[in-house]
């Protein structure tokens, strides 16, 4: 019996020995996977909207690691003056980087011109979609962007590629399904850095220091898994000695595996809690568009069959940029949970909200029309001014409200809610604008 005591407390000690050296591993080699977008490896190219008929100029200098796109916006017939930087990852845009093994992106980029103190930068990474794709037409290539304020000499910004959005222009121009519409980086032939859509007439300078994707070579759930499986194999392996001394031994060891087997249900209860939780936006406590994706299908279905009608609404909150960069991110955070919990006690039985990205958030009405969803929105709207947030004070957010038609997708009505919304952004906003659905 001392024989085996001994034996089982030098198992456990190599398996702690082996648990440290592998985190320690982990701690060293584990993280911070890069994949750095040097202009020595990948060639940089500059362009502006001369290619459509304006005046703009651009030119482009690489001086060792640090391209500078020196732009200069002249006001054409072409109403969207722009200048852009694309970085070619490859050639053949069918055949390009899988980006999707790393999850965040650091960007150091100086941008120096007119209004420098307000001034974005945009950032498209170009996706190869072959069921949106048409060879014909560079646009077809999906665009996951961001805007943001990159200024100048403030260091780098590491952006998660939670905080990217499919275009919504791209979207509705290219009648993409709801299923082709999220972010997705695995097959990437091209990244863009560009002036941003409000950029003002004259001269601007970008110059890219650093663009790094990074990731975990092994992600933190993977290396449990394998801490634990370490564990389990020694388990077993001392299962298999102690079988071999004796009928009393055998007996343990079978209590030991009942034990094993109340684990695995327990494992299992806690998967399906996980699964649950994966489909519920983690921050707000709102569905994530995984969640509703079948649901909104079948009813969607419905309203096609004229078994049923569906009217949306889409929320912005106004400003809500301001309160991070006042207030900081923490504080962004408890206004986007408060403001859920203010909506969901406005909303009907059957009625879904959806966080849709940043601030934004759809609320879908099944079996209502219009007008319904219209009041349910301006319940909402009150609701939101009269409340005193903390730190914050007043906070107010706009609204765009529609119908499906029976002859139209999803995404079709997504955009008219969000044309709407644009309405309501541009006539004040804190009010409600309703475009209605097609006939």
């Amino acid at each position: 019996m001392k024989m085996l005591n001994k034996l089982y407390i030098k198992v456990v000690l190599v398996i702690i020995v082996l648990n440290i050296f592998l985190s320690i591993s982990y701690y060293f080699f584990g993280h911070d996977k890069t994949l750095e977008m040097s202009p020595k490896v990948y060639p940089y190219k500059v362009a502006s909207d001369s290619v459509v008929g304006g005046n703009s100029q651009v030119s482009l200098n690489l001086d060792g690691d640090t391209p500078t796109m020196s732009c200069r916006l002249v006001k054409s017939d072409y109403p969207w003056p722009y200048c852009e930087m694309t970085i070619t990852l490859s050639d053949d845009v069918t055949q390009g980087v899988d980006l999707s093994g790393y999850d965040r992106v650091f960007l150091d980029i100086d941008y120096q011109g007119v209004q420098e103190d307000t001034a974005k930068v945009r950032v498209n990474i170009r996706n190869y979609e072959p069921k949106v794709f048409d060879p014909k037409d560079d646009n077809t290539l999906k665009y996951n962007g961001i805007e943001y304020h990159a200024g100048f000499a403030q260091g780098g910004k590491e952006i998660g590629y939670d905080k990217f959005q499919v275009l919504t222009w791209w979207l509705f121009d290219y009648n993409v399904a709801i299923e082709e519409s999220g972010v997705k980086v695995d097959n990437v032939s091209m990244i863009q850095i560009a002036t941003d859509s409000g950029s003002v007439l004259g001269d601007h300078t970008i110059t890219v220091n650093k663009i790094i994707f990074k990731g975990d070579y092994l992600s933190p759930q993977a290396f449990a898994f394998v801490l634990l499986s370490t564990w389990i194999v020694a388990a077993l392996i001392f299962l298999f000695y102690e079988l071999f001394q004796s009928r009393k031994r055998v007996l343990k060891m079978a209590a030991h595996a009942e034990n094993l087997n109340q684990l695995n249900k327990e494992l299992e209860t806690k998967y399906s809690e996980v699964s649950l939780i994966a489909t519920k936006d983690e921050l707000t406590g709102a569905c994530n568009r995984r969640a509703i994706r079948e649901w909104l299908d079948n009813l969607a279905r419905r309203v096609r069959w004229g078994a049923s009608r569906l009217s949306m609404i889409y929320v912005d909150l106004d400003h809500f940029k301001a309160v991070n960069d006042t207030f900081g991110h923490n504080v962004g955070d408890q206004v986007l949970r408060e403001f859920a919990e203010l909506v969901y006690g406005k909303l009907r039985e059957d009625d879904r909200l959806v966080r849709w990205g940043g601030e934004e958030f759809i609320i879908f009405c099944p079996n209502s029309d219009i007008e319904g969803a219209s009041q349910v929105a301006e319940r909402i709207r009150s609701t939101v001014e009269s409340y005193q947030w903390p730190e914050v004070g007043i906070l107010t957010c706009s609204f765009g409200v529609t119908e499906m038609a029976p002859g139209e997708g999803v995404t079709e009505m997504i955009a008219r809610a969000d044309e709407a919304l644009y309405h309501a952004k541009r006539n004040g906003r804190n009010r409600v604008e309703v475009l209605k659905k097609l006939i």
